[in-house]
């Protein structure tokens, strides 16, 4: 019965701890009712059959009667069908099982026949495992899969070789507890699987960080470009102005010269000449923040260039609640993809882009576009670009509400394509 319940505990926990790592596809209420009525009968089976067969064999059994069935199960449910699922999937089977071999190991030799300690251990290894993944590796694991979209195969392999050479080590030919002389051996490899994860982790983290320095390095040249085109947008305003001042005397004698002739036809042709002259002169501001403010006027200024008609209503909350820079890189993203949608339109369709930001009751964004009626979604509801170089703005703006915890939503229409964020 020890036995039994000490295996039943380890298959429950494993589904815990895989939990604690996996990120579904769809609501967590649909995923969980999914996980229950599938992970319930599988573990009630395996149950029976620690009863039934031996440890060595029920070691090599569980491998088609539980590991497999929730591969394909958990592979149904998963957000990320590639090699991050797989990753995560043999990563925790692995550790279950080097547990459950140790603790059946050392119980052996220390309490033979009795099952005692294996079942004292497991007892309590699990929720301490479980308190430190959920606290301290948790976060990270999700973060850097989140942004480190490649290498995720070969890591996978490894824990399923891994997986694969612990069964074969403690089962094959026969329960190693009878191969004494093959223990160091077994005990070489209970090392080496937690250095060599711990080596894919920091390897995994130093990808993040390289990633965060090139996104970092994108959104300062953006930044940068951005803040030049405003200043040089702004001296040509101010060397206008001045021209204006400059040419204000002059301009105040010609109006009293036909006022005092009764000129005013004259003069009421000039007045609409030097008001159009003084409008030059002008700056639209957006926003009181310098960098988006500057996204803004730059990416309207190149729509409005390309016969796109841009109609804008904003009002941004005081102050902003999230990063100004990285907010004003999806404005930047969003607003350049809207473009290019505008600019695949034929002659004589209407190019349009419609930019709106509410501060209250939420701070609310829609940009929306026409564009030519053909958009493909992803599983994620993020449109796919099979174009080489793009369909990276998209992805950065999910993965930009994926960090704060916003909502987005991408909808297309007959004829126009609209990105919501609620922020």
């Amino acid at each position: 019965m020890l036995r039994a319940f000490s295996l039943l505990w380890s298959m429950v926990h494993t589904l815990v701890l895989f939990l604690m790592l996996f990120e579904s596809r769809y609501p967590k209420k649909k995923m969980r009712a999914i996980t229950f009525s599938t992970m319930i009968p599988l573990i009630a089976v395996n149950t029976v059959l620690t009863f039934l067969v031996d440890a060595d064999t029920m070691g090599v059994l569980m491998l088609l009667t539980l590991s497999l069935p929730s591969l394909i199960v958990f592979w149904f449910l998963a957000k990320n069908r590639d090699g991050r699922f797989f990753f995560t999937f043999c990563l925790v089977d692995t550790v279950v099982l080097e547990i459950i071999y140790i603790t059946a190991i050392i119980d052996f030799y220390v309490t033979p026949d009795t099952n005692i300690l294996m079942f004292a251990t497991r007892l309590v290894i699990y929720p301490i495992l479980e308190w430190l993944i959920y606290k301290k590796i948790r976060p990270i694991f999700l973060g850097v899969q989140n942004q480190v979209k490649r290498g995720w195969y070969v890591f996978a392999v490894i824990g399923a070789l891994f997986y694969v050479l612990m069964t074969l080590v403690i089962n094959r030919p026969t329960i190693i507890t009878s191969r004494p002389e093959y223990l160091p051996a077994a005990i070489l490899l209970f090392i080496l699987i937690p250095v060599i994860y711990i080596h894919i982790f920091v390897t995994l983290i130093a990808q993040q960080k390289f990633h965060d320095v090139a996104e970092q390095e994108n959104i300062l040249k953006l930044q940068v470009h951005n803040t030049s085109a405003r200043i040089e947008e702004l001296a040509a305003a101010d060397e206008k102005f001045r021209e204006e001042r400059h040419n204000l005397r002059h301009k105040m004698k010609i109006i009293t010269n036909l006022v005092e002739t009764g000129q005013y036809d004259e003069l009421r042709k000039l007045m609409v000449q030097y008001n159009d002259n003084l409008r030059e002169t002008q700056v639209k501001r957006y926003c009181k923040n310098a960098v988006i403010d500057a996204v803004l006027s730059t990416f309207i200024k190149s729509a409005e260039s390309k016969g796109i008609t841009v109609n804008v209503g904003v009002a941004f909350p005081e102050p902003i609640p999230i990063n100004e820079t990285e907010l004003a890189t999806v404005f930047a993203n969003a607003i350049e993809n809207a473009i290019h949608a505008c600019e695949k339109l034929e002659n004589g369709q209407p190019r349009v882009i419609d930019i709106k930001v509410l501060s209250t009751p939420q701070f609310m964004v829609q940009i929306s576009n026409t564009y030519n009626g053909q958009v493909e979604f992803d599983d994620n509801g993020i449109p796919v670009n099979r174009e080489h170089d793009h369909g990276f703005g998209t992805r950065s703006i999910a993965a930009f509400c994926n960090k704060y915890g916003a909502y987005y939503q991408f909808q297309a229409t007959a004829d126009k394509f609209t990105l919501y964020l609620n922020l």
